[in-house]
C-alpha cells in the first residue's frame, strides 16, 4: 500500500465537536490528536459491524488533511462523512501495517464526521487519531494510479462458484474484470446488472468477469441468506461452511453466472491490500498479458467509462 509523504504543515483552526466520543479543541498551529479506545459497549459502525467512535471536526475548503488512525491492538479502519452522513472516503491499511489513513482534499468549509472503527467485528482496544493540515491541496498520486501498468498480484481462492479457475494464473490470455465485493453491500448488489450485461456481451470476445470476496465469518460477521428479502441477514452463528451455502443461495437469487471466488481471511487481507481496496465495490481491469490497466472505485448503475476500457482491451490482440 502506498505510503504518503506528509507535506509541510501549515497553520489552521480545527475544532473537535461532540460526536460519539469525548473530544477537545485544537487551535492555531496545533494539529488535532486524540487518544481513544474502542470497547464492546460502543455503538456498532453501520458498515463494519464493529465498535466505533465518531469525531466531528471542522475543516476548511482548499486545504488537504491527512487523517491517521493508529493502533497496536487491532486492525484500524477509518471512514469520513460529511455532516449529513454522506460517505466521502474510507480506508483500511493505507497508513502502513494495520493502520488507516485518509488524504482528504476539502472542497467546502464545514463539519465532517471522522468514524474510527475496526476492520473486524471483534476489533477493540486503544487507538490514536490525528488530523493534520498539509496546506493547500496538491495533486496527490494515489495508490491506484501507481498500480496501473504493473503485473496484477495473483491469489488462490478457497471456494469457487461458476467455474474452476481459482486465480489469475488460470485465466491467462483473458481480459479480466476483477470486482472486489461483499455480500452485505447494497452498492455491490446494484452493480450486478452491469456485470451480468458485460459478461453476456463480451465473454465470447475474451472477457472474464471475476467477483472476488471473502468469508464473512472469518472477520466476525455472521450472515445467512434470507430468501424472503433476497438479502443477507445477521445470525448468531456462522462458519465457512454456512458462508458457502449462503453465498451459493445469494448468487442463485441474483442470477450471477460469472466466476465468483472466495478468499480466507489471510488471503483476503493480503490481496485487498495489494490492490489498494479500501471499500467495495472496487473494480480492476487486467489485460491479456496480466497487467493492471484501469482501476474503477465504485460501481454505480452508470459506468460507461469502465465499459469503454473493457472494449479497448478486448480489441488489443
Amino acid at each position: 500500500m502506498l505510503r504518503y509523504w506528509l507535506l509541510p504543515l501549515m497553520a489552521f483552526v480545527l475544532l473537535l465537536l461532540p460526536g460519539g466520543a469525548p473530544g477537545g479543541e485544537a487551535k492555531g498551529d496545533k494539529d488535532l490528536k486524540f487518544e481513544g479506545k474502542l470497547t464492546k459497549d460502543d455503538a456498532l459502525d453501520k458498515k463494519r459491524n464493529a465498535a466505533s467512535k465518531v469525531h466531528t471536526v471542522r475543516l476548511k475548503a482548499g486545504k488537504t488533511y491527512t487523517i491517521d488512525m493508529v493502533s497496536k491492538e487491532f486492525d484500524s479502519y477509518l471512514r469520513l462523512e460529511d455532516k449529513d452522513g454522506k460517505e466521502l472516503d474510507e480506508d483500511d491499511d493505507s497508513g502502513g501495517d494495520l493502520n488507516a489513513r485518509i488524504i482528504f482534499n476539502c472542497q467546502k468549509d464545514g463539519n465532517y464526521r471522522v468514524i474510527c472503527t475496526a476492520y473486524a467485528a471483534d476489533g477493540v482496544g486503544n487507538y490514536v487519531l490525528t488530523v493534520k493540515s498539509s496546506g493547500s491541496a496538491p495533486k496527490i498520486t494515489s495508490s491506484h494510479e501507481n498500480l496501473v501498468g504493473k503485473a496484477a498480484p495473483d491469489f488462490e481462492a478457497d471456494f469457487v462458484l461458476n467455474g474452476k479457475a481459482k486465480g489469475l494464473a488460470d485465466l491467462k490470455g483473458k481480459v479480466v474484470l476483477l470486482e472486489f465485493w461483499a455480500v452485505g453491500s447494497d452498492q455491490c448488489a446494484d452493480a450486478f446488472p452491469l456485470l451480468l450485461e458485460w459478461q453476456k456481451k463480451y465473454h465470447k470476445d475474451g472477457l472474464e468477469v471475476v467477483g472476488l470476496t471473502y468469508y464473512q465469518s472469518d472477520i466476525g460477521h455472521h450472515y445467512a441468506f434470507d430468501k424472503g428479502t433476497g438479502k443477507m441477514k445477521l445470525v448468531e452463528k456462522a462458519d465457512r461452511a454456512s458462508d458457502r451455502v449462503a453465498l451459493q443461495d445469494y448468487a442463485t437469487h441474483h442470477k450471477l453466472d460469472h466466476l465468483v471466488l472466495t478468499l480466507n481471511k489471510d488471503a483476503a487481507l493480503k490481496t485487498f491490500d495489494a490492490y489498494g481496496v479500501n471499500g467495495v465495490p472496487h473494480a480492476v481491469l487486467i489485460d491479456r498479458t496480466g497487467n493492471i490497466r484501469h482501476v474503477h472505485v465504485g460501481m454505480g448503475k452508470k459506468s460507461e467509462g469502465l465499459e469503454a476500457e473493457i472494449k479497448k482491451l478486448l480489441d488489443e490482440k
